[in-house]
This record gives C-alpha cells, structure tokens and sequence, in this order.
C-alpha cells in the first residue's frame, strides 16, 4: 500500500507538489517584489527628468507596462514550476502582446512627433499650396505609423490576417473621414 506522500496528483507525488507549490509562492512573492522595486527606482529616475506634463502621463504609463510585465513573467514562472500547461501557454502569449502593443504606442507617438514637425517646416515655408500639403503629408505619415504600429501590436497573428485586418481598419477609416467631409 502506497503512503500519503506517494499518491500521485497531477503527475506528480504529494511532496513534489507540496513542494512545487511553495517555490510557485516564493517565485511569485519575488515577482511581487521586484515589481514594486523596479516601479520605486523608475518613479525616482523619472522625477530627476525634467517632463511636460503628457510625458508625464506616458512615463506613467511605460512603469506601468513594466511594473505588469514583470508580475506577468514571475506568474508564468510559477505556473510553470506547477506544471500546468494551459495556464503556462496562456500567459506566454500575453507576454509576447504585452510589449507589442507598447511598442505600437511607442510608433505612433513618434509617428506624430514626426508628422507634426514636418507640417510646421512645410507650414513655415509657406509654398504654394501649404495649408493643403501639410494635412496631407500629416496625415499621410500618421498612416504609416499607424500601419506599422498594428502590425508590431499584432505580431502573434500570421502577416496575411494583420494585411488583412490594416486594409479593413483603412477603409473603415477612409469611408468615416468621406462622410465626416461630407456632411461638413
């Protein structure tokens, strides 16, 4: 007759789990930890830096994405030293959405940095035609990044569904803007 700590519970004897489940609460507790440590020294560093109160808002933000992205990775840790599969390729592919769609946020902020900078230089030339250039070429490159920023958000999908997904999203897009300038 088998003991109480031979009894097998997912593959794994009571004392393997009993000890699986302390180290998944230690690993956790750290993740815990380093995720409030990592907020604290950013916070510090980020008020030395003197920001405009948008950036503000966007640094808060980017902590935030970190401070979660390391709570997300020590969970995953533990789930997988309690070898739950689901749960472990769950979180993984949150993982990898997480910093994609900051990255997508990161593109179309530049994206608009660099949209406005050139609308004022074609603004301050003040060539034939500016007005309407400078919304075009605004616009025009706000669409760019918009484009590459879908496809770093969704960079879980194959290419061919986010082409998809860009061409549906622009023509809803351009089919909102007619109406828009229709009735104005």
């Amino acid at each position: 007759m088998a003991g109480f700590m031979e009894k097998m519970v997912l593959g794994m004897t009571i004392s393997q789990l009993v000890t699986n489940i302390i180290i998944a609460a230690i690993l956790i507790g750290m993740g815990i930890a380093i995720g409030f440590l990592v907020k604290y020294l950013l916070n510090r560093v980020l008020e030395k830096a003197d920001f405009k109160n948008s950036q503000k808002s966007f640094m808060g933000l980017f902590v935030s994405v970190v401070r979660w992205s390391i709570y997300i990775l020590f969970l995953n840790f533990a789930l997988i030293r309690l070898g739950i599969p689901q749960f472990t390729d769950w979180l993984t592919n949150i993982l990898v959405v997480i910093p994609a769609l900051f990255g997508a946020l990161i593109l179309i902020g530049v994206g608009f940095a660099i949209a406005s900078y050139l609308k004022e230089v074609i603004e301050d030339s003040r060539i034939s035609g500016w007005k309407v250039l400078s919304e075009i070429l605004f616009i025009f490159v706000n669409y760019i990044f918009i484009v590459f920023a879908f496809k770093t958000a969704f960079i879980s999908l194959d290419s061919g569904t986010v082409n998809v997904l860009v061409v549906i999203i622009t023509a809803a897009l351009a089919a909102g803007f007619a109406i828009w300038y229709v009735r104005k």
